[in-house]
């Protein structure tokens, strides 16, 4: 590295600082309306079982911080199957590759739902990697031509390697519920 790398590097930085003029606000508040849909949706999923009493749901308010957003406070939905608890944990919004994360949390263990792009089938469709090839140099792969609109989806990530992501459905929910919860 010489002092002409580190001068750039200043630079660059200088031009992100002016750039972000982003509202945080607007963020954070389109970030608590995904969540508030997700657990719409959930709810739709067990609708059966919420109306004949054999599931109840309790939504408690939980404390996150993330940067630039400062501490806010988000939904965590608790879903109690008989003796079982299964809660569902808003991690944040503010995550690489996607535009939230939610961690499924029973007694057997956890899984995560993410709001990624609807074409992501994994985490590798999420990022560019750079090849180095032995003296031909090096090239960026982009994991999707750049400048598509994206389609927010939520998605579960199974919990096999490599992780998939798989969309978020009524079947794949209930499956994961009964993953987490030891009923396997």
């Amino acid at each position: 590295m010489n002092a002409e790398d580190f001068s750039k590097f200043v630079e660059d930085q200088q031009q992100t600082a002016e750039e972000s003029n982003v509202d945080w606000t607007k963020v954070r508040d389109a970030w608590l309306g995904e969540l508030d849909s997700l657990h719409r949706r959930i709810v739709d999923y067990l609708r059966a079982y919420i109306d004949d009493g054999s599931i109840s749901l309790r939504f408690t308010e939980v404390m996150l911080t993330e940067e630039n957003i400062g501490r806010y406070l988000a939904k965590r939905m608790d879903i109690k199957i008989g003796r079982q608890l299964v809660y569902l944990e808003p991690i944040g919004t503010l995550l690489i590759g996607s535009k939230g994360r939610v961690d499924a949390v029973g007694s057997a263990g956890r899984a995560q739902l993410v709001l990624v792009n609807a074409r992501a089938r994994s985490a590798a469709d999420l990022i560019a990697v750079r090849v180095t090839v032995a003296g031909k140099g090096s090239a960026t792969v982009a994991p999707r031509p750049a400048k598509q609109a994206i389609s927010w989806t939520w998605k579960i990530v199974t919990n096999t390697s490599p992780k998939k992501f798989v969309d978020l459905e009524k079947k794949p929910f209930l499956a994961m519920l009964m993953e987490i919860a030891n009923a396997w």
